[in-house]
């Protein structure tokens, strides 16, 4: 069963990114989508640091590497160095920049195709 946890981060994103294209427009959903995840995903990392230790149900980590998966590569990233959060913890690292270099290669592949 999907816990709110798992859901909510999705469900802020998609918010976020119609916000920010009706206030945005010329953006376009695109942009609008990555500018939603980059934030939700920030937000993510802050929230699950703040309640680690605590005893309370944390994030997934397969919650936080959906959220760069799904273009909030720079967002994720931010809240690792400001929060610290993640920074250490090797196999998670290992994920997270897996998926950031499958992301550059498919945008350098896009960006060359013909």
């Amino acid at each position: 069963m999907l816990s709110v946890l798992s859901i909510a981060p999705f469900i802020i994103a998609a918010i976020l990114a119609l916000i920010i294209n009706a206030v945005v427009p010329a953006l376009g959903l695109g942009w609008s989508w990555i500018s939603g995840v980059s934030l939700a995903s920030f937000g993510t990392y802050g929230y699950d640091k703040s309640i680690a230790g605590r005893g309370v149900t944390r994030v997934p980590e397969v919650v936080l590497h959906l959220l760069t998966a799904l273009g909030g590569s720079i967002g994720s990233f931010a809240g690792m160095q400001i929060f610290r959060h993640k920074t250490q913890k090797k196999s998670f690292q290992l994920v997270f920049w897996a998926i950031v270099i499958i992301q550059i290669v498919v945008i350098i592949l896009l960006l060359t195709r013909r």
